[in-house]
């Protein structure tokens, strides 16, 4: 066998090897990361933490497989695989004095993901930006916000994560009331829509909902307060369904929401 047809046999060795351990790392992530979450997290939405995971991950594998590869191809075809590392190292070096932003990003979504401080599929408020995480990358976090836009967010700016899909969220509903109602009477109108909606959502409530009764006074009324808590990211349905129930029963009892009001007195001149 010639030295060149040997030569192009151990480089389609070294690329077919490659190839074969990068589409193999995939499934055997994903059978380490499902055996894993099934036995120590047993309510985790798998598919949610497998999205966020496995790309990551294949990623890191992608990277170093190419690199070393090449590294083995290059030596096959006659260059000095030792130079080739020690020219990357000092490569290396360089870079991390220039780019210490680039890995700063890098670091922080590593330990993002490792800390589990947000997935793929969550909602979740970085700064003023709120929406659904769409990817977590290396050096990036796209989320795409309710109005359709796609924010992507460099890791290293990241610094508090505001998550809805962590454990229970709260609906907090606030209504006012005329100083004129009676607030047991406004309190007891409360309670019984709440109580409909529970029966009508059992599914939706977590525990027993909170009917508070005056936790602020204000300039036009008194502010009573509904706290209910709910199943992850459905606290903007609730807190929507219960303004729209208490509005209808409040109508219905004719309890006044207070509204603006202004008292003119006519001076009329001649008279005393």
């Amino acid at each position: 066998m010639s030295p060149f047809l040997e030569r192009a046999l151990h480089i389609g060795a070294i690329i077919g090897f490659s190839w074969v351990l990068v589409y193999t790392s995939r499934f055997v992530f994903r059978q380490l990361f499902l055996r894993r979450l099934k036995t120590r997290e047993k309510r985790v939405d798998l598919s949610r933490k497998l999205n966020t995971f496995l790309p990551l991950f294949q990623s890191v594998v992608t990277y170093f497989v190419v690199f070393f590869a090449l590294v083995l191809v290059l030596r096959e075809i006659g260059v000095d695989a030792t130079a080739i590392l020690a020219g990357a190292g000092v490569v290396g070096i360089a870079v991390g004095f220039g780019a210490q932003t680039l890995i700063r990003d890098i670091l922080t979504g590593l330990f993002l993901v490792f800390e589990d401080s947000l997935s793929v599929g969550d909602t979740v408020q970085i700064g003023d930006i709120t929406g659904t995480v769409e990817e977590i990358g290396l050096r990036v976090t796209r989320i795409r916000t309710l109005s359709g836009a796609l924010v992507t967010i460099p890791n290293g700016e990241i610094s508090r994560i505001v998550n809805y899909n962590r454990g229970f969220s709260r609906a907090v509903v606030e209504v006012s009331v005329a100083y004129e109602v009676d607030i047991d009477r406004a309190v007891e109108v409360l309670q019984r829509v709440v109580a409909a909606y529970q029966e009508s959502h059992p599914n939706l409530l977590l525990g027993e909902p909170s009917v508070q009764r005056i936790v602020r006074l204000e300039g036009s009324g008194v502010v009573l307060r509904v706290v209910v808590q709910v199943l992850p990211q459905k606290h903007w349905e609730v807190e929507r369904d219960l303004l729209y129930h208490i509005k209808k029963a409040f109508d219905a009892e004719r309890i006044e929401i207070p509204y603006p009001k202004y008292v003119v007195f006519l001076d009329t001149p001649g008279k005393t």
